[in-house]
């Protein structure tokens, strides 16, 4: 312990073979929590293309982007403080980047994909990224 040095996990700054390792884990644990098993869809409504991956009947992650959030019919209503489609008045102003309500049209147009089959309705037994 005479070190003057803390860290709450080591840093491995000893060890360069090792740090490039845990860079790279790490790296590809942050593609695969934000891009795998993602498909893209298309609301039928507004067009807006949104990422989307379900991982359980109950749960389904949705990833927006700036141009998918202007084209949203349904977040324009919102962000206007009017009915957003889900029969819903607006609950006050959309943050950037916040996790935010979703559209009725969109959410039908992400159920149409399950049923054709663009989109898995869970998690796959194996991992289609091939990163288990």
């Amino acid at each position: 312990m005479g070190s003057d040095r803390w860290a709450k996990a080591p840093d491995f700054h000893d060890d360069p073979d090792r740090l490039a390792r845990v860079h790279e884990a790490t790296r590809r644990d942050r593609e695969h929590y934000l891009q795998g098993g993602m498909r893209e869809i298309e609301c039928r409504a507004c067009h807006a293309c949104v990422l989307v991956k379900k991982t359980s009947s109950f749960h389904t992650s949705v990833q927006w982007n700036a141009d998918a959030r202007d084209r949203c019919l349904g977040l324009e209503q919102m962000r206007a403080g009017g009915e957003d489609g889900n029969g819903d008045t607006g609950n006050g102003p959309l943050l950037p980047g916040a996790m935010m309500p979703t559209c009725a049209r969109l959410s039908a147009s992400i159920d149409h994909g399950v049923i054709e089959g663009i989109i898995p309705a869970e998690s796959p037994a194996s991992d289609p990224d091939g990163y288990w």
